[in-house]
């Protein structure tokens, strides 16, 4: 027995009989639901991830005097948004 293990339903895989997409593995039966899953996770995590970065969309981040102002206004958001989700890490390891 491997440690693979169906998304949907829980069962043991032999790693002949576990299908893998982005990371989650499924038995044949579930195959076609945890594909939608998958897509489904990925997309809230890219909806997610963009909203804590439209805010800084069309400003000067440099190191000009306006961007520097800019930086320090923003500083708590910037560090938010500079922090890999623990919701993102979770996906890459198939754990959603």
């Amino acid at each position: 027995m491997s440690n693979y293990k169906c998304r949907k339903c829980n069962a043991k895989l032999r790693a002949n009989e576990a299908y893998e997409y982005r990371g989650a593995f499924a038995c044949e039966k579930h195959f076609d639901e945890v594909i939608e899953m998958r897509d489904f996770e990925r997309n809230q995590i890219i909806k997610e991830e963009h909203n804590k970065t439209k805010v800084f969309k069309g400003l000067d981040l440099t190191d000009s005097t306006i961007g520097k102002a800019n930086k320090a206004l923003l500083k708590p958001r910037i560090e938010i948004a500079s922090k890999e989700s623990s919701r993102l890490k979770n996906y890459e390891r198939g754990d959603l």
